[in-house]
Protein backbone atom coordinates (compact mmCIF):
# COMPACT_ATOMS: atom_id res chain seq x y z
CA UNK A 1 0.00 0.00 0.00
CA UNK A 2 1.68 3.37 -0.94
CA UNK A 3 1.80 6.39 1.32
CA UNK A 4 -0.61 8.04 -0.91
CA UNK A 5 -3.33 5.28 -0.92
CA UNK A 6 -2.86 5.08 3.03
CA UNK A 7 -3.44 8.98 3.46
CA UNK A 8 -6.61 8.59 0.97
CA UNK A 9 -7.97 5.46 2.97
CA UNK A 10 -7.11 7.45 6.21
CA UNK A 11 -9.32 10.42 5.20
CA UNK A 12 -12.55 8.61 4.64
CA UNK A 13 -12.87 8.38 8.37
CA UNK A 14 -13.31 11.21 11.17
CA UNK A 15 -10.90 11.98 13.68
CA UNK A 16 -12.57 9.47 15.91
CA UNK A 17 -12.03 6.91 12.92
CA UNK A 18 -15.78 6.50 12.57
CA UNK A 19 -18.05 7.46 8.90
CA UNK A 20 -21.35 7.94 8.19
CA UNK A 21 -22.51 7.64 4.56
CA UNK A 22 -25.95 7.51 2.57
CA UNK A 23 -25.96 5.43 -0.11
CA UNK A 24 -28.09 6.70 -2.85
CA UNK A 25 -26.97 4.36 -5.37
CA UNK A 26 -29.79 1.74 -5.65
CA UNK A 27 -31.20 3.46 -8.87
CA UNK A 28 -28.73 2.34 -11.12
CA UNK A 29 -30.95 -0.99 -11.49
CA UNK A 30 -34.43 0.83 -12.23
CA UNK A 31 -36.31 3.51 -9.88
CA UNK A 32 -36.90 2.83 -6.42
CA UNK A 33 -39.40 4.67 -3.78
CA UNK A 34 -37.67 7.50 -1.77
CA UNK A 35 -35.36 7.70 -5.06
CA UNK A 36 -38.31 9.30 -7.54
CA UNK A 37 -35.82 13.20 -7.17
CA UNK A 38 -32.27 12.01 -6.13
CA UNK A 39 -30.76 15.69 -6.54
CA UNK A 40 -33.98 17.24 -4.19
CA UNK A 41 -33.27 14.39 -1.75
CA UNK A 42 -29.38 15.67 -1.61
CA UNK A 43 -30.63 19.84 -1.24
CA UNK A 44 -32.94 18.43 1.73
CA UNK A 45 -29.98 16.68 3.69
CA UNK A 46 -27.47 19.17 2.58
CA UNK A 47 -26.81 20.33 6.26
CA UNK A 48 -27.43 16.66 7.75
CA UNK A 49 -24.77 15.34 10.13
CA UNK A 50 -23.14 12.83 7.29
CA UNK A 51 -19.80 12.34 6.41
CA UNK A 52 -20.27 11.79 2.66
CA UNK A 53 -22.84 10.28 0.33
CA UNK A 54 -22.20 7.14 -2.46
CA UNK A 55 -24.05 8.10 -5.44
CA UNK A 56 -23.83 6.72 -9.80
CA UNK A 57 -21.60 8.63 -11.77
CA UNK A 58 -24.37 10.44 -13.41
CA UNK A 59 -25.30 12.20 -10.30
CA UNK A 60 -21.82 12.58 -8.80
CA UNK A 61 -22.04 16.53 -10.27
CA UNK A 62 -24.46 17.35 -7.71
CA UNK A 63 -21.76 17.09 -4.74
CA UNK A 64 -19.33 19.78 -6.64
CA UNK A 65 -20.83 22.39 -5.54
CA UNK A 66 -21.92 24.30 -1.63
CA UNK A 67 -22.51 23.10 0.44
CA UNK A 68 -21.37 19.29 -0.33
CA UNK A 69 -17.97 20.41 -1.51
CA UNK A 70 -16.90 19.19 2.33
CA UNK A 71 -18.82 15.75 2.30
CA UNK A 72 -16.96 12.90 0.80
CA UNK A 73 -18.11 11.50 -2.72
CA UNK A 74 -18.01 7.61 -3.03
CA UNK A 75 -18.48 6.69 -6.50
CA UNK A 76 -20.39 3.16 -6.87
CA UNK A 77 -18.12 2.07 -10.31
CA UNK A 78 -19.56 -0.89 -10.59
CA UNK A 79 -23.25 -2.31 -12.53
CA UNK A 80 -25.19 -5.59 -11.68
CA UNK A 81 -28.12 -5.15 -14.30
CA UNK A 82 -31.23 -3.44 -14.08
CA UNK A 83 -34.41 -4.57 -11.83
CA UNK A 84 -35.83 -6.18 -15.01
CA UNK A 85 -33.59 -8.73 -16.19
CA UNK A 86 -34.36 -11.76 -16.27
CA UNK A 87 -31.79 -13.33 -13.90
CA UNK A 88 -29.41 -11.58 -11.09
CA UNK A 89 -25.82 -10.94 -12.48
CA UNK A 90 -23.58 -13.57 -11.76
CA UNK A 91 -20.53 -10.50 -11.30
CA UNK A 92 -20.75 -6.81 -11.24
CA UNK A 93 -18.56 -5.45 -13.48
CA UNK A 94 -16.99 -2.03 -13.13
CA UNK A 95 -18.32 0.98 -15.79
CA UNK A 96 -16.50 3.32 -13.89
CA UNK A 97 -12.20 4.25 -14.58
CA UNK A 98 -9.93 5.50 -12.34
CA UNK A 99 -9.55 8.39 -14.37
CA UNK A 100 -13.40 9.21 -14.30
CA UNK A 101 -13.25 8.74 -10.88
CA UNK A 102 -10.25 11.43 -10.44
CA UNK A 103 -11.81 13.13 -12.48
CA UNK A 104 -15.36 13.26 -10.85
CA UNK A 105 -13.93 14.07 -7.41
CA UNK A 106 -14.43 11.16 -6.11
CA UNK A 107 -12.74 10.27 -2.73
CA UNK A 108 -13.56 6.39 -2.98
CA UNK A 109 -15.30 4.22 -4.90
CA UNK A 110 -17.74 1.00 -4.49
CA UNK A 111 -17.87 -2.08 -5.55
CA UNK A 112 -19.42 -5.41 -5.50
CA UNK A 113 -18.28 -8.93 -4.42
CA UNK A 114 -20.68 -11.27 -5.55
CA UNK A 115 -19.85 -14.70 -3.23
CA UNK A 116 -20.84 -18.51 -3.87
CA UNK A 117 -22.11 -20.16 -7.19
CA UNK A 118 -19.69 -20.36 -9.77
CA UNK A 119 -17.86 -16.56 -7.94
CA UNK A 120 -14.61 -17.01 -9.61
CA UNK A 121 -15.24 -14.87 -12.52
CA UNK A 122 -16.75 -12.39 -9.77
CA UNK A 123 -14.10 -12.26 -7.36
CA UNK A 124 -11.08 -12.28 -10.15
CA UNK A 125 -12.69 -9.21 -11.78
CA UNK A 126 -12.65 -7.71 -8.48
CA UNK A 127 -9.15 -8.21 -7.71
CA UNK A 128 -7.92 -6.76 -11.07
CA UNK A 129 -10.71 -4.35 -10.23
CA UNK A 130 -9.05 -3.08 -6.97
CA UNK A 131 -5.42 -3.23 -8.16
CA UNK A 132 -6.13 -0.92 -10.80
CA UNK A 133 -7.85 1.77 -8.87
CA UNK A 134 -4.49 1.07 -6.43
CA UNK A 135 -2.51 2.48 -9.36
CA UNK A 136 -4.63 5.62 -8.52
CA UNK A 137 -4.18 5.64 -4.89
CA UNK A 138 -8.22 5.61 -5.07
CA UNK A 139 -9.30 3.40 -2.03
CA UNK A 140 -11.86 1.00 -2.74
CA UNK A 141 -14.68 -0.02 -0.76
CA UNK A 142 -16.17 -3.63 -1.23
CA UNK A 143 -19.92 -4.79 -0.23
CA UNK A 144 -20.38 -7.91 -0.06
CA UNK A 145 -23.53 -10.00 -2.04
CA UNK A 146 -24.78 -13.37 -2.33
CA UNK A 147 -24.87 -15.08 -5.97
CA UNK A 148 -28.14 -15.78 -4.47
CA UNK A 149 -29.31 -12.22 -3.45
CA UNK A 150 -31.92 -13.60 -0.81
CA UNK A 151 -29.11 -15.54 1.11
CA UNK A 152 -26.66 -12.03 1.29
CA UNK A 153 -27.54 -11.15 5.07
CA UNK A 154 -26.37 -14.76 6.43
CA UNK A 155 -23.03 -15.20 8.33
CA UNK A 156 -21.28 -17.40 5.90
CA UNK A 157 -21.75 -15.06 3.04
CA UNK A 158 -20.58 -11.99 5.15
CA UNK A 159 -18.11 -13.68 7.36
CA UNK A 160 -16.21 -15.34 4.93
CA UNK A 161 -16.93 -12.07 1.89
CA UNK A 162 -15.55 -9.70 4.63
CA UNK A 163 -12.32 -11.65 4.92
CA UNK A 164 -11.72 -12.62 1.26
CA UNK A 165 -12.32 -8.71 -0.26
CA UNK A 166 -9.69 -7.47 2.51
CA UNK A 167 -7.02 -10.28 1.00
CA UNK A 168 -8.09 -9.14 -2.11
CA UNK A 169 -6.76 -5.15 -1.35
CA UNK A 170 -10.24 -3.80 -0.16
CA UNK A 171 -9.76 -0.42 1.74
CA UNK A 172 -13.03 -1.12 3.72
CA UNK A 173 -15.32 -3.47 3.63
CA UNK A 174 -19.34 -2.63 3.17
CA UNK A 175 -21.06 -5.44 5.16
CA UNK A 176 -24.46 -6.51 6.32
CA UNK A 177 -25.67 -7.26 9.90
CA UNK A 178 -25.68 -11.29 10.76
CA UNK A 179 -25.90 -12.91 13.94
CA UNK A 180 -23.02 -13.34 15.54
CA UNK A 181 -21.66 -10.39 14.23
CA UNK A 182 -18.55 -9.66 15.97
CA UNK A 183 -16.64 -12.20 14.66
CA UNK A 184 -17.39 -10.92 11.03
CA UNK A 185 -15.44 -7.41 12.63
CA UNK A 186 -12.91 -9.44 14.62
CA UNK A 187 -11.63 -11.96 11.22
CA UNK A 188 -11.92 -8.72 8.83
CA UNK A 189 -8.32 -6.75 8.87
CA UNK A 190 -10.04 -3.88 6.71
CA UNK A 191 -12.29 -1.06 8.28
CA UNK A 192 -15.69 -2.70 8.44
CA UNK A 193 -18.44 -0.53 7.80
CA UNK A 194 -22.28 -1.67 8.35
CA UNK A 195 -24.36 -1.41 5.79
CA UNK A 196 -28.51 -0.53 6.27
CA UNK A 197 -30.27 -4.10 4.92
CA UNK A 198 -33.82 -5.15 5.50
CA UNK A 199 -36.10 -2.21 7.52
CA UNK A 200 -38.20 -4.77 9.88
CA UNK A 201 -34.90 -4.74 12.41
CA UNK A 202 -34.55 -1.82 15.09
CA UNK A 203 -32.19 -0.04 13.02
CA UNK A 204 -30.61 1.90 16.05
CA UNK A 205 -30.41 -1.30 17.64
CA UNK A 206 -28.54 -2.93 15.18
CA UNK A 207 -26.30 0.11 14.54
CA UNK A 208 -25.24 0.29 18.22
CA UNK A 209 -24.38 -3.41 18.66
CA UNK A 210 -22.55 -3.16 15.72
CA UNK A 211 -20.57 -0.05 17.18
CA UNK A 212 -19.83 -2.37 20.21
CA UNK A 213 -18.86 -5.12 17.98
CA UNK A 214 -15.71 -2.42 16.26
CA UNK A 215 -17.63 -1.36 13.18
CA UNK A 216 -16.34 1.88 11.96
CA UNK A 217 -19.20 3.41 10.38
CA UNK A 218 -22.91 3.16 8.18
CA UNK A 219 -23.52 2.98 4.86
CA UNK A 220 -27.23 3.08 5.32
CA UNK A 221 -29.83 3.95 2.41
CA UNK A 222 -33.27 2.40 2.26
CA UNK A 223 -33.80 2.84 6.12
CA UNK A 224 -32.93 6.69 5.68
CA UNK A 225 -34.76 7.35 2.62
CA UNK A 226 -37.37 5.58 2.70
CA UNK A 227 -38.20 7.02 6.49
CA UNK A 228 -41.05 9.45 7.27
CA UNK A 229 -38.24 12.03 8.77
CA UNK A 230 -34.80 10.94 7.29
CA UNK A 231 -33.45 13.30 9.47
CA UNK A 232 -34.66 12.34 12.60
CA UNK A 233 -32.72 8.67 11.79
CA UNK A 234 -29.84 10.54 10.75
CA UNK A 235 -29.48 12.07 13.70
CA UNK A 236 -30.16 9.04 15.97
CA UNK A 237 -27.53 7.28 13.90
CA UNK A 238 -24.75 10.11 14.08
CA UNK A 239 -25.42 9.78 17.93
CA UNK A 240 -24.56 6.31 18.28
CA UNK A 241 -21.56 6.20 15.97
CA UNK A 242 -20.24 9.38 17.78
Amino acid sequence: MTDGLIRNTEKLFDEHGHTFLLALDHAQSGVMPGLEHTPALLSALADAPLDGFILNIGLAAHLARAPFLRKKLLLRSSLGGSNLADAYAPAHLNHVSPETSLAAGADAVLMMAVIGGEDYQSLQTLAADIDAFHQYSIPVVVEILASDFSKTATFDVQYHGARIAAELGADAVKAFYVDNFEKVVDCCPAPLILAGGPKDRDINAVARHAVECGARGFAFGRNIFQASDPLAIIQSLREILG
